[in-house]
């Protein structure tokens, strides 16, 4: 997970959100089995659009590019099916890739990182291995940060497979093409940076 600055949300998301919040907690009470849906679909979309502005089009856990090889959903940090007092609360709201929205689903533990906290950084949960494309918890962090590290991983399936080769060749990529490209313009950001 690359470190994300939350910014101030969306007008129209702000002025809603408390009664958002109320009316889809009203609605998943009267009908448990209900399809969560914005409520305004202009709010939806600027708040998804000011969401993707924050990481530069990238996913807030995995990094990997929204919109050209996955779509540009929102996750609910703190699933709604389980909060939905948080339904349209901003800070529970990321830009998600299909991928890490398939593997969390509706999974919550109090240990997962958010890459919006102000103590987060890459370095001080993870180490990353250029060799494999692996990322795993880092040594040096205490057992509980070790342990956040892990579910975080686990959670979002940050090791698949595809993943891990999506990281290695995206290094070489990198490598060969930093001094021509900015940083935000890779994918897998924390695992590029030296």
């Amino acid at each position: 997970m690359y470190k994300i600055t939350r910014i101030s949300p969306p007008k129209s998301l702000n002025a809603n959100y408390k009664a958002w919040n109320r009316r889809y907690q009203a609605d998943k009470a009267s009908t448990p089995v209900k399809a969560f849906r914005w409520y305004n679909i202009a709010c939806y979309q600027e708040t998804r659009d000011l969401l993707i502005s924050m990481t530069q089009n990238h996913c807030a856990f995995c990094d990997g590019p929204l919109g050209a090889e996955s779509r540009e959903t929102i996750e609910h940090f703190k699933p709604k099916s389980v909060f939905p007092e948080l339904a349209f609360t901003w800070e529970n709201l990321f830009p998600c890739c299909d991928r890490c929205q398939g593997q969390k689903l509706e999974k919550y533990d109090d240990a997962l990182l958010k890459p919006d906290d102000i103590a987060y950084e890459f370095e001080r949960f993870f180490i990353a291995n250029y060799a494999t494309g692996e990322i795993t918890p880092s040594p040096q962090a205490s057992a509980a940060e070790q342990y956040q590290a892990k579910v975080t991983i686990e959670h979002y399936g940050l090791n698949l497979p595809q993943r891990k080769i999506a990281r290695r060749k995206e290094l070489r990529c990198y490598l060969a093409m930093k001094h021509e490209m900015l940083l935000d313009e890779f994918s897998y950001r924390y695992f590029l940076m030296e």
